[in-house]
């Protein structure tokens, strides 16, 4: 044998262990993420939208909270779906990437629940908007729940980056595609770019971020000490739809060991405003399923899987394969929808919206859309947030304590078609049906998904009708009151939002 024939069988030796290896290796979907931090807060430097420097700031430190913000870093898999893959993925490469996440926590561990609740914070302003926090705040510091914000889209990263490049300037999420090779997206400078698909970056790599924060969280080696009980996943509209693909495809594989037996690393996941069941792409390139791939309904799992839906968004979704309710050992689901409710909310953009002057800093502050309005009287807006904070209390309780939430009537179509019926008042009929809704004094019709200052969308009843229909101020207030103890009573309100509810009411003169 020659020694070039010997070379050549051990080269090809080599590259066939080598492919073997390339084959094998992969990012450890639940390996700890190096922590860097908490990241000093200065005079010159603060976390963006953190609870301090939100459009109404929260004093944390008067509730016993306080809130400090980490960067995290590791590798994270990139997959791929398949047509009829039954939820299978497969792996295309690995990216290293630097993110952030914030955490909200008692200053006195000893007054924490056990509960960690983490956020994929919604991205699609092109900033970290902090939706599910703003809706949850109330509850969890009441609770001693910790909330976990992660920064989980490269979209954000260029109006972090500018808004404090010192603090921000390593956020990441590494292609490991080149260039020239990959199928979709452009690159900064391009006609038409836009940062939600851009070639330096991977959406992709959200999945194992999301899988290994919340096994970090379940052990003691996260920057707490401290394990958790219950690992609660949360997200709002485009993030809602990352809940929907991660329960479809990662949550039967993101299961890990806990005293010799398999757990779940998330125990439930509460999605606010979702739009559809197909979910978000598995990653940035993916080809998209077919209308009629099975993989498109969702699937049952055995961690609950609650959803809270606006009048504005249950269409999409409930157009396109919606999860049913169910409540057996392998399938745990609940929605609800709100008759009325926008997409937005005041409350939302006063505790979710990032300061308007740091928006400013980082090139990022948009329109009239993300005001932070004021209803006029007689325009009762839909407090969604009220709803789903029952939502939250009723998901702690089935993971906990294994009791069922109550279910509600879906919104109304036309017989046979996909068009709302409407009541007499312009409201949709069915639907979770809150106060202003159940005893209106105005139309909740189509709208728009975020309302304007001073509400315009919504449209006043006039003097008369109003006499018509409950007489006098007095006997308005009495049946505002009567149906909002009755949600209440059912499980659809907490007791300790009654009073703003009937508050509001009794500023309805006629």
């Amino acid at each position: 044998m020659s020694r070039h024939t010997m070379i050549t069988k051990a080269a090809v030796a080599l590259l066939l262990l080598s492919t073997s290896f390339a084959h094998a290796i992969a990012a450890d979907m639940f390996a700890a993420p190096k922590v860097e931090g908490p990241i000093s807060v200065t005079p010159t430097s603060h976390i963006f939208n953190g609870a301090a420097w939100q459009v109404a700031p929260i004093d944390l430190a008067s509730y016993g909270y306080q809130e400090d913000e980490y960067l995290i870093s590791g590798k994270a898999n990139v997959y791929d779906w398949a047509p009829n893959g039954n939820y299978a993925t497969t792996i295309k490469g690995e990216g290293a990437y630097t993110t952030r996440i914030t955490i909200r926590r008692p200053s006195d561990m000893a007054n924490f629940s056990g509960r960690v609740v983490v956020e994929i914070i919604n991205p699609s302003a092109l900033y970290d908007w902090t939706a599910i926090w703003s809706a949850l705040w109330e509850r969890l510091l009441a609770n001693g729940d910790i909330y976990v914000g992660i920064t989980a889209k490269p979209a954000v990263f260029l109006g972090l980056i500018k808004f404090d490049p010192e603090r921000y300037g390593r956020l990441k999420f590494e292609n490991p595609v080149p260039v020239d090779k990959q199928s979709c997206g452009l690159m900064p400078g391009d006609k038409d770019f836009t940062p939600n698909i851009s070639k330096l970056e991977e959406n992709g790599l959200a999945w194992d971020i999301i899988t290994q924060v919340g096994t970090m969280f379940r052990s003691d080696k996260n920057p707490l000490g401290v394990p958790a009980r219950t690992v609660l996943l949360t997200g709002e509209s485009q993030t809602g739809n990352y809940i929907v693909t991660y329960y479809k495809y990662f949550h039967e594989k993101a299961q890990i060991d806990a005293g010799g037996k398999k757990v779940p690393v998330f125990d439930g996941y509460l999605l606010e405003a979702a739009t559809t069941p197909e979910g978000s792409p598995i990653n940035q390139c993916a080809t998209p399923l077919a209308a009629d791939d099975p993989q498109q309904a969702i699937p049952g799992r055995a961690a609950p899987l609650m959803l809270i839906n606006s009048q504005w968004d249950f269409f999409p979704y409930r157009k396109h394969n919606p999860k049913p309710d169910s409540a057996t050992e392998t399938d745990k689901s609940r929605t609800w929808e709100l008759a009325g409710a926008n997409h937005g909310w005041r409350w939302q953009y006063l505790y979710g919206d990032a300061d308007h002057k740091d928006l400013a800093k980082g090139d990022l502050l948009g329109g009239s859309e993300w005001v932070a309005w004021t209803c006029a009287a007689g325009r009762i807006e839909v407090p969604l947030y009220m709803a789903e904070k029952a939502m939250y209390e009723h998901l702690i309780a089935w993971v906990e304590h294994g009791v069922v939430p109550p279910g509600a009537d879906p919104i109304a179509l036309k017989p046979g078609t996909f068009d709302v019926d409407y009541d007499e008042h312009g409201t949709a009929k069915g639907g979770l049906r809150m106060p202003m809704v159940a005893v209106p004094v105005n139309a909740y019709g189509e709208g728009l998904p975020l309302l304007s200052d001073g509400c315009p969308e919504l449209k006043p009843f006039a003097s008369d009708k109003l006499k018509a229909l409950y007489g006098s101020s007095e006997d308005y207030v009495k049946a505002y009151s009567a149906a909002t103890w009755n949600l209440v009573r059912k499980g659809y309100l907490l007791s300790e939002d009654a009073g703003k509810l009937i508050e509001e009411a009794r500023a309805v003169k006629f």
